[in-house]
């Protein structure tokens, strides 16, 4: 097989490179059939099911460390997946929600509406914080007391809207550990949305989807999750002979500092526990990911998903636990790798299911994460650097000894005072004032990471609010972070993942060229024959044209 210059399946000997265009077009919202040249297969041919597989902070180089250990779902996508190498996210802020919003829907964050995981907006007194997708109209089914979550903060339709528009008789199923993940990877389709709330020790749902719980979740938390406290201890299940391919698995710096190793035991970690803590325990370890695909299996059977011919139906599952993993011990970590070949068998598990349930020949798959991680400042070749309360301080002494001078002078704005005094701290990388990244930034390409991440009106930078985007230098950890580490930097460590594409007609291999996680959505579309809107920032990779 070879590859045209739009990326369109062609026949052919041997894999050559196509071209990504970044560009930007029309921009109606129109939802047109699918690109010129790309006409969907007929209704008898198309998938009946599109599935969206993510996990949450895979960085790009992870699958490649140990996939000469892997026997199941990822051995599947390495071997038989067309596999994208240098895929990264196009914008700054890189965060959970931001990563599956513009998986989503195709767009930049900001024009999804999505630039953090948090963030703040102006009230009439004061800025009052938004936490993404939790929706204080709306509460969780069977949990009145706690906040629902709906998609109303989502600014774009995705791809389980767009199937949904294709066939209003569409089923739509989203599952996930995290809330935010489960919904803005369904969009603003009302389908079978699913994530698991530790408050309640349970998976949950919202008002906005459905006003009471479907039999079968009731059942799975009262019956299938009281399985899982039946073990309360997370054992190793590295072989022996490859524990040298992580780091070693005592650190000071992973976990509480305290419980680096294994085994970790709940009884252990938990000290005088109270009722309910053993899922705060849980949502720590990998079992969350089994019991993610389990929920998920559960609601594909009952809506039996994939099974009607002629329609097609969507599935996403978020699996959460590779970031909780990575943030508390690193990417490296043995905790990290134990986790990914569990992982590795989950996701068997799931192909094991689609093939059985739907059948091999009529599902395709788009695969990715919604952002990397950088390592351990400690485990950094030549030295990362963890920000204590000293940086913190100064930061705070210089910036309000900026905003003192702006408010002295008519002639500065805050934003361009604090910027110039950010300048000579060396702990501080890329800033820019907010107006000059609501116009053109030439060729400066931080900027226009940062620009696909500003969002006029909902601030979610350190800095929003006084017109200013900043991160830190690269390897720099902010401070309250004495363990572990974390993501949501513009820097390549961050925005590196994977990504494949598997299904009928779709050849195996490696593209080496740049690809963007967002061009899946469009890509999944344009495959199953699906319209998509006309004004995406990501573009099809490959077509059914042949």
């Amino acid at each position: 097989m070879r590859r045209s210059s739009k990326g369109t399946l062609v026949p052919g000997a041997g894999v050559s490179a196509f071209v990504l265009f970044l560009v930007a077009c029309a921009t109606t919202a129109a939802i047109p059939q699918p690109p010129s040249g790309t006409s969907g297969p007929q209704a008898e041919d198309r998938p009946t099911l599109v599935v969206f597989l993510i996990v949450d902070q895979l960085r790009g180089d992870m699958l490649a460390r140990y996939s000469h250990l892997f026997t199941g779902g990822f051995k599947r996508i390495l071997e038989e997946g067309l596999n994208y190498s240098n895929a990264l996210h196009a914008h700054a802020q890189t965060e959970t929600s931001p990563g599956h919003a513009t998986i989503s829907t195709g767009v930049f964050p900001n024009r999804a509406g999505v630039p953090s995981n948090a963030w703040r907006e102006r009230g009439e007194a004061d800025f009052h914080p938004v936490y993404n997708v939790v929706d204080p109209g709306e509460s969780l089914v069977g949990v009145p007391d706690l906040p629902g979550s709906s998609p109303k903060v989502l600014r774009r339709t995705g791809l389980a809207d767009w199937v949904k528009e294709a066939d209003r008789d569409a089923r739509v199923v989203s599952v996930s550990a995290k809330d935010r993940a489960a919904v803005l990877m369904a969009g603003k389709a009302k389908g079978e949305v699913y994530w698991f709330e530790s408050r309640a020790g349970r998976f949950v749902t919202s008002t906005f989807y459905r006003s009471d719980n479907p039999w079968w979740l009731r059942d799975y938390n009262e019956r299938g999750l009281k399985e899982f406290e039946k073990d309360s201890v997370w054992t190793s299940i590295v072989p022996p002979e490859a524990a040298t391919w992580s780091a070693p698995d005592t650190a000071s710096f992973e976990g509480n500092g305290v419980h680096t190793y294994f085994p970790h035991r709940f009884r252990a970690e938990v000290t005088d526990p109270d009722p309910g803590d053993f899922f705060f325990w849980f949502e720590g370890t990998p079992l969350l990911d089994r019991a993610t695909l389990d929920v998920a299996l559960r609601a594909m059977e009952e809506e039996d998903l994939g099974k009607k011919a002629g329609r097609t139906d969507f599935l996403s599952i978020s699996f959460s636990q590779t970031d909780r993993i990575g943030h508390g011990f690193g990417p490296l970590s043995r905790e990290q790798m134990d986790n990914l070949l569990r992982l590795d068998l989950v996701l068997g598990d799931l192909f094991t299911a689609l093939d059985r349930e739907v059948g091999r020949g009529k599902y395709i798959v788009g695969f990715t994460s919604d952002h990397g991680v950088m390592d351990n400042p400690e485990r950094i070749p030549g030295g990362g650097l963890r920000l204590t309360e000293a940086h913190r301080a100064e930061l705070g002494e210089v910036l309000g000894a900026a905003a003192r001078q702006a408010g002295m002078r008519s002639d500065l704005s805050t934003a361009d005072a604090m910027l110039e005094a950010l300048e000579p701290l060396d702990f501080v990388g890329p800033a820019y004032t907010q107006d000059f990244l609501g116009g053109s930034v030439g060729s400066d390409s931080l900027a226009a990471l940062f620009q696909h991440s500003y969002t006029p009106g909902r601030y979610g930078g350190l800095l929003s609010t006084y017109g200013v985007e900043m991160w830190w230098e690269e390897n720099v950890l902010a401070w309250g972070m004495p363990v572990g580490t974390t993501h949501g930097s513009p820097y390549r460590y961050d925005r590196w993942v994977p990504m494949a594409l598997l299904g009928p007609g779709i050849e195996p291999g490696v593209v080496e060229e740049a690809v963007r996680p967002m061009d899946l959505a469009p890509t999944l579309a344009a495959l199953a024959g699906i319209p998509f809107p006309d004004d995406l920032d990501g573009r099809p990779l490959l077509s059914r044209n042949d």
